[in-house]
């Protein structure tokens, strides 16, 4: 080996941590690079594939009840290509020993073998429920440990208790991924509606279109054409969804996350070749004596650049044997962390070619362009400045100014110093040293504040991030105060209720909702999307919105609501006391806008208005399904037992109750969809940046 090389191989061997140091710098931006470019390229592949997959619905349906003969017209529309119908109700499970219950929905099929509509993917256990069997979809792993084989519990309203047997776990990317607060969901065929007391009927409709799969438009168009023909055979289609083959609903908030995460990665890299560019120029430093022996035994300038540009080649080398195989591993880690929260499922673990060819460009790329400049500055010292050991004299020769500046510097702390031995003040000598090294290299100082500087805002940008996120989450919480949220399957008196609610001590207030589904049409008469209605008292207490514009239900409001500023999508430009063509229980309508909030806006449009108008026009005056209700404390623990005791007390009063849930749930399940992403992104972030700080 020519002594040059041995000459870099020193280098590298010689001082351990220094090399350890620059190729930590270099590893930990390429490593990020690589775990986004990776994750983001297999969730693009895998994603729509999964979806795709499964023959996801293109259209839902959910209407009136409705029989087998009226569904063989539905398949025989134009524009249809498959169609198939669900029977969807809720129940109560729990396995057996358990004491805690948790609703699900049971979805019937008919024939789970010629299922054509929103495949199952098998997890564990059978595929095919036979008579008095159960598919339980894996979300509901979350909630109970239950494995294919046990007997688990339901209630469904005032049947009793009564045991299903648990033949299979299964995953369902398509039913669930439109309707984001749905709770888990359960699987049997028509066979076992007998235990449940249930008809053999239907009351939803999943289709997928002939041509135009992945057009919007045109699946909105055969949408709309179905429904006014549905409508007209007498049937209420209460709400509709319509989605894409393959493209997963979840796409763009899945790539807005991977997009900041790059940015952040993208980052990281910037800092790091500061780092890089600041640790070469200490090691020139370092090795001017080195470089002056080179030059006075026939060494050229471009023969020391060589061996330092190796130098740096070999950084980034080393820097790559750690990041690449980190890298691969944590963009499968990351893409199937997203996957697991989202509902689909991956095609395997594989090499991404180009974040493999990502990774090896910054890898190289990174040190070299911040190295080339200090090893053209090292290179090209004189022999005696080399030998002196004063690289920064030399920078300081070249530049009369640059001499200046120092002398004024200096200048400037010897009086400084003298001014403060006047007052006694004396200032170490090796503190003065300090100083005054500290700013010879301006160049250098630079660059370390501004490494320093933008590092520090990354990690406090992050955190700020993370802080809103939380904050936003408690704000989510103001719209549902209530400790308890108690359902029933019959309308109820308000005062039958509160007389009975407050006869437990621990109940300081109740209130009746109300609660409609509505569409937003397009002047055309289509649906432009779906909107739920809450109808809370005008004066509640439950409720303390977040405005954007407008204000809040009052009492005596008639066909005004507030909304979510969800309806900016479609409406860009409204204002206050512009009107909505809505169809409110099966008539258009046109509604006030007093009021525009923020909220979540995965499960389409929210909107408030007052119980007084709402309830009267379902004919429920003083009467409500559902009720909320406040306690003497408000912890998540108290909240579940109250939960639980009030839904026995009342079923032990003869109230047919349908479900009753702790008020930590609701905020749970409305805010998790759209703030655990980012959260997670902050959460991945942080790691990120702590592994760089």
């Amino acid at each position: 080996m020519r002594p040059r090389w041995r000459k870099v191989l020193s280098d590298l061997i010689d001082n351990k941590a220094r090399t350890l140091l620059v190729v930590l710098s270099i590893a930990v931006g390429v490593f990020a690079i690589g775990v986004i470019v990776g994750a983001y390229k297999i969730i693009e592949a895998d994603m729509g594939k999964s979806y795709a997959a499964n023959n996801p619905a293109n259209i839902e349906l959910r209407m009136d009840e409705f029989d087998e003969d009226f569904l063989n017209t539905i398949r025989k529309f134009d524009g249809i290509k498959e169609a198939e119908a669900r029977y969807v109700f809720g129940v109560r499970i729990r396995p057996l020993g358990e004491t805690k219950w948790t609703s699900i929905d049971v979805i019937t099929m008919q024939d789970f073998e010629e299922n054509k509509v929103n495949l199952l993917v098998p997890v564990s256990g059978a595929t095919v429920p036979q008579k008095n069997e159960i598919l339980l979809e894996k979300d509901i792993l979350e909630e109970f440990d239950i494995a294919p084989g046990e007997m688990v519990e339901f209630q469904f309203r005032e049947e009793g208790i009564k045991t299903i047997r648990v033949v299979g776990i299964v995953q369902d990317s398509s039913t669930g991924a439109i309707d984001f607060l749905a709770p888990p969901l359960g699987y049997i065929s028509t066979n076992t509606l007998k235990l449940f007391n249930q008809p053999e009927i239907y009351n939803r409709i999943f289709a997928t279109v002939e041509t135009g799969q992945d057009d919007e438009e045109h699946i909105r168009s055969v949408l709309a054409d179905l429904k006014e023909k549905i409508e007209k055979n007498d049937y209420a289609v209460w709400r509709t969804f319509n989605s894409k083959t393959h493209e997963h609903p979840l796409e763009s908030t899945v790539n807005a996350v991977l997009g900041i995460l790059m940015a952040l990665g993208i980052l990281i890299v910037f800092l790091s070749s500061s780092l890089i560019a600041n640790t070469l120029s200490a090691l020139l430093n370092q090795h001017l004596r080195h470089i002056g022996v080179m030059k006075l035994l026939g060494g050229r300038d471009n023969i020391i650049f060589k061996m330092y540009l190796v130098l740096l080649l070999a950084f980034g080398l080393l820097s790559l044997l750690i990041a690449i195989p980190a890298g691969g591993q944590g963009a499968y880690w990351l893409a199937n962390f997203v996957a697991t929260e989202m509902g689909f499922s991956l095609l395997g673990y594989r090499i991404v070619p180009i974040a493999f060819i990502t990774q090896v460009a910054v890898g190289i790329l990174v040190p070299l362009v911040a190295g080339f400049m200090p090893v053209i500055k090292g290179s090209r010292v004189t022999v005696q400045k080399a030998l002196s050991g004063d690289l920064a004299r030399e920078a300081g020769e070249q530049d009369e100014r640059g001499a200046e500046r120092e002398s004024r510097t200096e200048r400037f702390q010897l009086k400084a110093a003298s001014m403060l031995a006047d007052r006694g003040i004396r200032i170490p000598r090796p503190l003065l040293i300090s100083l005054r090294n500290t700013f010879r290299q301006r160049g250098r100082l630079m660059l370390t504040l501004f490494t320093l500087t933008m590092g520090g805002a990354i990690f406090i940008s992050v955190f700020n991030v993370r802080v809103t996120l939380y904050e936003y989450v408690q704000n989510i919480g103001d719209y549902f105060l209530a400790d308890v949220t108690i359902s029933f399957d019959k309308a109820y008196r308000l005062s039958e209720i509160e007389q009975f609610a407050y006869q437990d001590p621990r109940v300081t207030y109740v209130e009746g909702w109300s609660f409609s589904n509505a569409e937003i049409l397009n002047p055309d008469g289509s649906t432009a999307d779906n909107i739920s209605i809450f109808a809370p008292p005008a004066d509640s207490k439950l409720v303390s919105p977040m405005l954007v514009d407008g204000r809040w239900i009052q009492a005596g409001d008639i066909k005004k609501l507030d909304i979510s500023e969800g309806i900016y999508d479609y409406y860009p430009n409204i204002e206050m006391g512009d009107r909505l063509l809505m169809k409110v229980n099966g008539k258009e309508e046109s509604w006030e806008v007093i009021g525009i909030f923020k909220f979540i806006g995965m499960e389409g449009m929210l909107g408030y208005a007052p119980y007084e108008y709402i309830s009267r026009e379902q004919n429920l005056a003083n009467r409500s399904f559902s009720y909320r209700i406040v306690t003497e404390e408000h912890g998540r623990a108290y909240q579940e037992v109250m939960a639980k005791d009030m839904d026995a007390y009342f079923r032990e009063n003869g109230f047919q109750v349908s479900e009753s849930s702790p008020g930590h749930a609701t905020l749970d399940s409305a805010s998790e969809t759209s703030v655990l992403p980012a959260h997670s992104a902050a959460r991945l972030t942080i790691r990120e940046v702590l592994a760089y700080e």
